[in-house]
């Protein structure tokens, strides 16, 4: 899997969490209790943790571009990705289970 395909799930899973928080919030406002405001707090957190994965892509796009043709082109000329990277290789993230 690619960056760019990582990418576009770190932004599938980011949505996901604002899903979640929304509803953390709709929760929130019909039962305000210490529990509903833990539950708020965490989705919250993670919706932040999320899109600082996404914000450091952007913030550096460049490199992430760079770093992703050096991996096309070892790819095609030894069959392995490329050792070197500017950037930290990207880690598919596992989605927060959706509440019931």
């Amino acid at each position: 899997m690619t960056d760019w395909d990582l990418m576009t799930e770190y932004i599938h899973n980011a949505m996901h969490v604002v899903d979640k928080a929304h509803a953390a919030s709709r929760q929130l406002r019909e039962d305000a209790n210490p529990e509903t405001f833990d539950n708020f707090r965490a989705q919250l957190e993670e919706l932040v943790q999320r899109l600082a994965k996404l914000q450091t892509v952007l913030n550096n796009q460049e490199a992430f571009a760079l770093d992703e043709l050096a991996d096309w082109l070892s790819k095609a000329f030894t069959a392995n990705p490329s050792p070197y990277r500017r950037t930290p290789r990207m880690q598919l993230d596992t989605p927060s289970t959706p509440e019931s």
